[in-house]
């Protein structure tokens, strides 16, 4: 009896190399699965990118609707506003998107791609989060519009389809410069891109990646997903 029962728990026992092959299978299985995993989540965070961008553009010609303008880009030495509250971009469309102009970027001014390592004064260590150089921006508005001035609106461009207004960048400037400028900003950190995939090399992480691809949003409120971004995308005039 003793030995039959010893039979039979041995014969239902993992020999070391049973578990090595099976240990070998499941480390070929994560290699196969995890890039499509990571793929499917650049994807995602991609889409959730071009809502942002869709929704800044509407805000941006709801504003242009009832100011005649676009806001400001940067105020270099525009006195501020209304409550002492600065002109740029990115608090003048606030209150087209749920909130008070003293909000200075976050929402849907970050992309969830836009990962940087946080810095010592936001208290979350060694981390990387995402909002950009400073936190809050992912995004930036075209350098041609409103640079300390505030007469530039949809009466000025002689091509909306092919004016950029708002796209990708690492988050260090409100304003974006093209591919090939000495401050080229454009950010094409999707599909295996990071923030060190732009021309103008700023103070991130990581190994730059080259150029992949940037969202973008233009004047006539479509979203695409580029490769490039030319300085005729920004000119106002048509190319």
């Amino acid at each position: 009896m003793r030995l039959t029962s010893l039979r039979f728990r041995r014969r239902n026992a993992f020999t070391l190399i049973e578990l090595l092959v099976v240990v070998a299978i499941i480390a070929i299985l994560a290699g196969m699965l995890l890039p499509a995993l990571a793929k499917a989540r650049d994807k995602s965070r991609s889409t959730v990118c071009q809502s942002n961008l869709r929704q800044l553009i509407m805000a941006a010609t709801m504003y242009d609707d009832d100011f005649k303008v676009f806001p400001v880009g940067w105020p270099d030495s525009l006195p501020p506003g209304p409550g002492g509250v600065p002109y740029i971009w990115y608090r003048q469309l606030q209150p087209y998107l749920g909130k008070k102009a003293t909000n200075a970027g976050g929402g849907i001014f970050i992309c969830p791609s836009s990962l940087q390592k946080a810095k010592p004064d936001e208290g979350v260590g060694n981390a990387l989060r995402a909002g950009g150089f400073w936190g809050y921006l992912s995004y930036a508005q075209n350098a041609f519009v409103n640079v300390g001035k505030m007469t530039v609106g949809s009466r000025n461009l002689e091509d909306p389809v092919q004016t950029i207004l708002y796209a990708d960048t690492d988050g260090w400037d409100a304003c974006l410069y093209p591919d090939r400028d000495a401050t080229a900003n454009v950010c094409y950190r999707h599909s295996g891109g990071n923030e060190r995939s732009t021309e103008m090399q700023r103070v991130t992480t990581g190994a730059r990646r080259g150029k992949f691809r940037a969202n973008a949003a233009f004047a006539d409120q479509h979203v695409e997903s580029r490769r490039d971004a030319p300085r005729r995308l920004f000119t106002l005039e048509k190319d």
